[in-house]
């Protein structure tokens, strides 16, 4: 054997050298991405829209809500039996678009959308839209929930 390389070992070791150097891309890949997610997550969320309060679920009725859940509530949001809707409530008793929460004046209002069984506030049918505060109960169709402001207030029938 002389000290030269024969044909076959230049492969083998031109192979290993291949192997070698995609492991290096993998792993630069996976290191940069890992980098994009740290820097990603430490970031406030842009889209994130404000949480501006909540409605615990105090009965769910018929739908799938399950009772002393909370649900956010942002600045606009509807409430009804169609799936366009952000709380969706599948109850014969609930309209298509029911009724709609939203944040006017440094207020939360609630607004019947013309449904044929009511919105009620405090056990009264709302007419238009009326301003809410804390602990009001609002019932749509079956199902009745609490507004509560702060996420901390403990969950109570």
């Amino acid at each position: 054997m002389s000290g030269s390389l024969s044909f076959d070992e230049f492969l083998l070791i031109l192979r290993i050298a291949m192997i070698v150097i995609l492991y290096l891309f993998i792993l630069q890949v996976v290191l940069v991405a890992r980098r994009d997610l740290r820097v990603s997550a430490a970031l406030p969320a842009v889209n994130a829209k404000p949480v501006i309060g909540h409605l615990i679920v105090i009965d769910s009725g018929p739908t799938a809500l399950i009772p002393g859940s909370r649900l956010d509530l942002l600045t606009s949001m509807t409430i009804g039996r169609s799936p366009t809707n952000t709380i969706v409530l599948d109850s014969t008793y609930v309209s298509g678009e029911h009724a709609r929460i939203f944040f006017r004046d440094r207020s939360l209002w609630v607004e019947d959308m013309g449904s044929r069984n009511g919105t009620f506030l405090n056990d009264q049918r709302i007419q238009g839209a009326v301003a809410v505060k804390p602990n009001d109960i609002l019932r749509i169709g079956e199902a009745r929930f609490r507004f509560a402001a702060d996420s901390r207030e403990p969950a109570r029938a």
